[in-house]
């Protein structure tokens, strides 16, 4: 079931998310590790909303949480902007790595930015069985040939 909800700027704001993915998740199917990651990556999110991005008139961001044909879509949005051109962190830099780190974690990434807004939205998708992986790989071979 999709979930639009106003978080607070605050750590609570990031506490809240990480309640709401993890009910999501399960709902999803996505248990164990891949939930896990899916947290991790929703933390950093609303982290960087907070501390880079530029709340909404009602001093919260706007946190969405949807299934999604093979798992579970994240969306955290602000009202502020997002250079698209960033460079990696230097070693000794202790934040800057947000957008890194929530890559390595999730399945597919999007950042859009523009009209006033930033739109971070992520999917993590359920582990593919043994059977469906044996099966899409015998279709690719026959594709193939």
């Amino acid at each position: 079931m999709k979930r639009e909800t106003w978080l607070p700027a605050t750590p609570a704001g990031a506490r809240a998310a990480r309640s709401l993915v993890r009910e999501a998740a399960a709902e999803a199917g996505l248990e164990g590790e891949p939930a896990w990651d899916l947290m991790l990556a929703t933390t950093e999110a609303v982290a960087n909303a907070v501390t880079h991005g530029k709340t909404w008139p009602n001093d919260c961001i706007l946190f969405v949480t949807a299934p999604c044909p093979r798992g579970l879509s994240v969306q955290v949005c602000d009202l502020g902007t997002f250079d698209s051109a960033l460079e990696p962190a230097p070693l000794e830099a202790t934040s800057g790595r947000g957008m890194q780190i929530i890559a390595a974690l999730v399945d597919r990434l999007e950042v859009t930015s523009g009209d006033g807004q930033t739109l971070v939205r992520f999917e993590k998708h359920r582990a593919r069985l043994p059977q469906q992986a044996t099966a899409t790989s015998r279709s690719r071979r026959v594709r193939a040939a």
